[in-house]
């Protein structure tokens, strides 16, 4: 998705991605903490296994975007989120299962806390600008992580 999604709508950007063909929803959370981003690995087993990735995942029925957000921080890292900071554009992309799916992403500040990884993830790592190029991931990604770390403190609220 090449559009600056920071000053729309959950319900315009329901209808672009409808118009779009996107079939799933999902999020992207990008936790900043001392200037740094948390990743998180997946298991290998799984889709994409043993790579870093934003924690985040599907928008279920009824669910609105910022909701599935704040639910997939909590279920995948235990940390709860008190702020949501805005957005920053995201991507499509597509699994086994989900032939066309819109990657939504957030900054966000959370509540003091240890990170208590789901079953999903067997790592996390808190990476900089520096250090966003060594963990294994896709490329669409690492450009979302570095997106992230480059918008802080200029995204609008969603």
């Amino acid at each position: 998705m090449s559009k600056d999604i920071t000053s729309i709508s959950e319900s315009s950007l329901r209808e672009q991605a409808s118009k779009d063909g996107v079939t799933h929803l999902s999020t992207g959370v990008a936790v900043l903490k001392d200037g740094k981003v948390l990743i998180v690995r997946r298991v290998k087993d799984d889709f994409l296994g043993g790579k870093y990735e934003l924690p985040g995942g599907g928008v279920d029925d009824g669910e609105t975007i910022v909701e599935a957000a704040k639910r997939e921080v909590m279920e995948e890292t235990g940390l709860k989120i008190n702020k949501v900071i805005g957005t920053f554009e995201g991507f499509d992309y597509t699994t086994n299962k989900k032939p066309h799916v819109r990657q939504v992403n957030f900054l966000v500040e959370v509540e003091p806390g240890d990170i208590i990884l789901s079953s999903e993830h067997d790592a996390f790592l808190w990476v900089d600008s520096k250090a966003v190029d060594t963990p294994e991931m896709t490329d669409k990604m690492r450009q979302c992580i570095k997106q992230a770390l480059a918008n802080f403190g200029k995204v609008s609220s969603f």
